[in-house]
């Protein structure tokens, strides 16, 4: 099996460490129809960090407009 190796944007936000929060924020994404190669959360202070690898980074970006301005 052959490796292949691309180049993907990453993008992130700082929400609220609070119970929901991460399926409010996938379902927003899931509703626009972005997908993702990958993600991934952890707490950072009395936050949390979810991070970001979309396979169509204008797709995400345009669907994230919805997340608001925490989006990095």
């Amino acid at each position: 099996m052959a490796e292949t190796v691309r180049k993907v944007d990453y993008f992130y936000i700082e929400t609220p460490n609070k119970p929901g929060e991460g399926a409010r924020v996938l379902g927003v994404l899931r509703d626009a129809g972005v997908n993702l190669l990958a993600f991934t959360g952890f707490p950072s202070g009395r936050k949390v960090q979810i991070d970001f690898i979309p396979e169509d980074t204008v797709a995400f970006k345009t669907a994230a407009k919805c997340l608001g301005p925490q989006l990095r």
